[in-house]
């Protein structure tokens, strides 16, 4: 369960629970091999990746690399567009237009956050074929999409914190380790697609 340390490290610092909802399994066994091998270390807030485990993350991305070629940035570049939708939607569901005036979504319109959430669901419906390929060539990219739709699906029974709660393995927050990842595979770093 390698792929569990690029996930810690994506994380900086993640409990138990959160490392398994991202990983879909019980990362125990795993953890227990990565503190004895000093990858990983235990903390009051959750564990966190030594600098031997991020040394380690950075050579499971160069395998990764070399594993998935150019279809790397063909993936991101199909990416970029869905990113720009998805910012958009959640920008949309945590501020609200009134008056002229950018404020806090308070929530209280239904209607409003209905739209919303049915933008998200058009939006989602890309991202499995934008990922395939990725997924095709390195299985564990499959978990994005059932890790987004798992958010989706609580989103759509109510659970309205599944959209950008960033304590939750919610959309906002599996979206943005998956962008992470990708720029980590891309080449790329934060800065430069921040610009």
């Amino acid at each position: 369960m390698d792929h569990l340390l690029q996930v810690l490290c994506l994380k900086g610092r993640a409990t138990h629970e959160a490392l398994g909802a991202a990983v879909e399994a019980d990362p125990g066994a795993a953890i227990a091999e990565f503190e004895a091998a000093g990858l990983v270390e235990s903390t009051k807030l959750g564990y966190r990746a030594t600098d031997l485990g991020r040394t380690r993350a950075d050579e499971l991305y160069a395998y990764e690399r070399e594993q998935a070629g150019g279809v790397i940035e063909d993936v991101y570049d199909s990416f970029v567009p869905i990113n720009d939708d998805i910012k958009q939607i959640v920008t949309d569901w945590q501020m609200r237009q009134f008056g002229g005036e950018l404020t806090v979504n308070d929530h209280s319109d239904s209607r409003h956050d209905e739209r919303v959430i049915a933008r998200l669901r058009r939006t989602d419906a890309k991202v499995s074929a934008a990922l395939g390929p990725l997924s095709d060539a390195l299985n564990r990219f499959d978990l994005y999409p059932r890790r987004l739709r798992r958010a989706l699906t609580l989103i759509g029974e109510g659970d309205h914190s599944m959209l950008a709660a960033p304590l939750k393995d919610s959309y906002h927050t599996v979206w943005f380790e998956l962008h992470e990842e990708l720029i980590i595979l891309s080449g790329r770093s934060r800065a430069d697609v921040e610009v």
